[in-house]
């Protein structure tokens, strides 16, 4: 009874620690420089391909940003064709891909220049999937990724992995101004954030190890 209680006490006393590690890893910044890592890649405007990597559903908040900023990227390039890549059952025109569409084309895509992938369900998929399809040529076209930041490197290194020579990527961030939010900020906002962005980091760094391991990455 006494070994069992004893267990229990270095349990708590483990996650007791390991909580102190995590809050003052936010507050320090930690985890903001290592999604600073996890965001950085090649980037070109003059690309032949722009692909947009859903997070979950229309209208979630990480989607809607993504869309927005392949928007943005197809107005820079014009003559690029845009690739929505994502899993669908049923009808095309009630799944998420359809309601991606139709929030391109609210932003000015034209309807001609959209691209669909209906098969794929995560990340090595996306690459995966679009290979196959045969949507342009991986040797010598240009493909922008565009994703939310901690996702940015993973997503490179599973299209690289999957044989695509040129691949280029966009953060697809939601950075605001700064206006002045009265005191307290810091801790109203900034650590509660950065804890956030903590488990999104730790869950990224996992899933490029997996990534290796599998060889997607």
């Amino acid at each position: 009874m006494k070994s069992i209680y004893a267990i229990f006490r270095a349990g708590l006393a483990f996650i007791g620690f390991l909580s102190v590690l995590f809050i003052g890893a936010s507050a320090g910044g930690v985890f903001q420089k290592a999604a600073d890592f996890l965001s950085t890649a090649r980037y070109a405007q003059d690309v032949d391909y722009i692909v947009v990597l859903p997070g979950t559903g229309i209208p979630s908040g990480a989607t809607m940003v993504r869309v927005y900023h392949t928007a943005v990227e197809s107005r820079k390039n014009p003559h690029a064709y845009v690739i929505v890549s994502h899993k669908v059952d049923g009808p095309l025109e009630e799944s998420t891909v359809w309601e991606i569409r139709n929030e391109l084309v609210l932003r000015g895509v034209p309807k001609s220049k959209i691209l669909f992938e209906t098969k794929a369900r995560n990340t090595h998929e996306h690459a995966k999937y679009i290979l196959s399809a045969g949507i342009g040529d991986p040797l010598t076209d240009k493909y922008l990724i565009v994703t939310s930041p901690t996702h940015v490197r993973r997503a490179v290194m599973a299209f690289t992995a999957a044989g695509f020579k040129n691949v280029y990527a966009r953060s697809a961030d939601s950075a605001g101004g700064k206006e002045k939010l009265g005191r307290g900020r810091a801790v109203r906002y900034e650590i509660w954030g950065s804890a956030h962005l903590g488990i999104d980091v730790i869950r990224e760094f996992i899933a490029i190890a997996y990534y290796k391991v599998s060889g997607w990455a």
